[in-house]
């Protein structure tokens, strides 16, 4: 039975009761930055060494520039993270208040602490006794390696009970598989079982020359796989996925929007009418609108100014469908942005946690802030899948904080953290040590985010065109409910 004229007649009703949810913000602080171009040195208030809370880091800001540093109860070595190094040595802003340092990360203009999470830390003396340099943690025997690779993830992924790890059963039944004589190439492969039993695609290891073992099933692929073994056509699995994208997006601008629609921001966003009542945004990713080469601000600045025209050009419709289907992610200052565009009130959209050694740690509560210029305040669809994941899935929670806003579709993927990355010796680790909490205190790892409207998507009966079939049946039922359209 399809239930979904029903949700939208029922959502239409209620939502015309839906009261105003303002919320009030912290006071912004005066940030300076870590490294200052002035004197092409450390800001001197940094000087010396600062301990993270959650994160497991140690930032050496003794010399000339930033040094970091990993940690567990029982390694400190010198961390192989060049990305991070390069952004405390460049765009990191920071305010101090007593002994606890705050660290903004990506430099986005005024919106430096409105777009991203805080990270804290506290003053320490100086570096643990016995810490090592990266020299020196390549060298570690591979049963050294397996407790650092254990340890790390213990004290750090957050979410061992939600996926039923139990460490100490882990390093009880491969360490005894573990011995001096142990290759580097088999130490990889029983690593790869732990990071593939925890069913998160946030959390791989990777080796020395890339390769990387990590979980990666999602419930729908299983529909594309079937398909795929029923004909010979095709031989390898991946082309045959490459198809699947391809005619789904070829809907997109052939079918559904009639090859009037219009891609920009890199091809990132593509966008046009599916009526005349409603409006169509297809966000392809949350990441890699400009070149690549150019900072982060300036894709968040090209993001900004194709939502500006887009907001523009379809002012006029009853409605929109935002369609994240096929987002794999990218990063929440771009989520952040485009949610800004459908709210003319400051939102809580989640307090995020870091966890570490057992506890979970606040750092920033993130706002949908209203843009500046035109908005659309009138009724949105988010249409989201198990595809949508990681950013995609925190844009679902920042548009679910703005009350015209309903998500529709299938659950996310349940994979909204950060990836916590750390060096292991010759290897490489990452996993997912950060809960987005919602403001009704709800945590969407695992679950994935939860849709207002149920509604399938993705189908086995029709794999290659059960999305555009999807997009057209919300479409279609959003025209047919005058009350869905015009009762928020």
């Amino acid at each position: 039975m399809n239930h979904l004229p029903i949700y939208l007649l029922a959502l239409g009703l209620l939502m015309g009761c839906a009261q105003s949810q303002q919320t009030t913000t912290e006071e912004v602080p005066k940030l300076q930055y870590a490294f200052s171009k002035k004197i092409k040195s450390i800001n001197t208030q940094l000087k010396g060494y600062w301990k993270s809370i959650g994160h497991g880091y140690i930032l050496d800001a003794s010399a000339d520039s930033i040094r970091l540093y990993s940690y567990t109860k029982s390694f400190c070595y010198r961390e192989k993270n060049d990305y991070l190094e390069r952004l405390m040595n460049s765009q990191t802003q920071f305010h101090q208040k007593n002994d606890t340092l705050s660290i903004f990360l990506m430099d986005f203009g005024p919106q430096t602490t409105h777009l991203q999470s805080r990270r804290d830390f506290v003053r320490i003396q100086k570096l643990p006794e016995n810490h090592l340099s990266f020299d020196e943690l390549q060298q570690l025997p591979p049963l050294k390696l397996f407790d650092l690779f254990i340890e790390t993830l213990e004290e750090n992924y957050a979410f061992s009970k939600e996926r039923k790890l139990e460490w100490a059963k882990i390093r009880k039944d491969l360490s005894e598989k573990i011995s001096d004589s142990t290759t580097h190439e088999a130490l990889f492969q029983m690593m790869g079982k732990i990071t593939k039993s925890t069913k998160d695609h946030h959390t791989k290891i990777i080796a020395k020359d890339g390769r990387k073992l990590q979980y990666t099933r999602t419930p729908s692929a299983q529909y594309v796989i079937d398909l795929f073994r029923k004909q010979t056509a095709v031989s390898q699995l991946n082309k045959y996925f490459g198809l699947y994208f391809d005619n789904n997006y070829k809907n997109i601008s052939d079918s559904l929007l009639k090859g009037k629609g219009q891609k920009v921001a890199n091809q990132k966003i593509e966008w046009g009418s599916l009526s005349e009542q409603i409006g169509y945004i297809h966000i392809h990713s949350l990441t890699g609108f400009a070149d690549s080469k150019l900072p982060r601000k300036q894709h968040i600045d090209t993001l900004n100014y194709h939502m500006a025209q887009i907001i523009k050009a379809l002012q006029d419709k009853e409605a929109l469908i935002i369609d994240i289907s096929f987002n794999f992610g990218g990063y929440d200052a771009a989520g952040l942005t485009i949610a800004s565009y459908f709210t003319d009130t400051s939102r809580l959209a989640y307090q995020i946690q870091v966890f570490q050694q057992g506890q979970f740690y606040d750092e920033s509560p993130l706002y949908v802030r209203p843009a500046k210029g035109a908005r659309f305040t009138k009724p949105v669809y988010l249409l989201m899948t198990d595809i949508s994941r990681s950013a995609a899935e925190t844009f679902a929670m920042q548009m679910k904080a703005i009350p015209q806003v309903k998500l529709v579709g299938m659950p996310t993927l349940g994979i909204l953290s950060d990836m916590l990355g750390k060096s292991i010796g010759p290897f490489y680790t990452t996993s997912s040590n950060r809960r987005y909490v919602a403001p009704d205190g709800k945590v969407y790892e695992v679950s994935g985010v939860i849709p207002d409207i149920p509604l399938q998507v993705f189908a086995a009966n029709n794999t290659f065109n059960s999305h555009k079939n999807a997009v057209s049946q919300l479409a279609n039922m959003v025209e047919r409910n005058e009350v869905a359209l015009k009762g928020f």
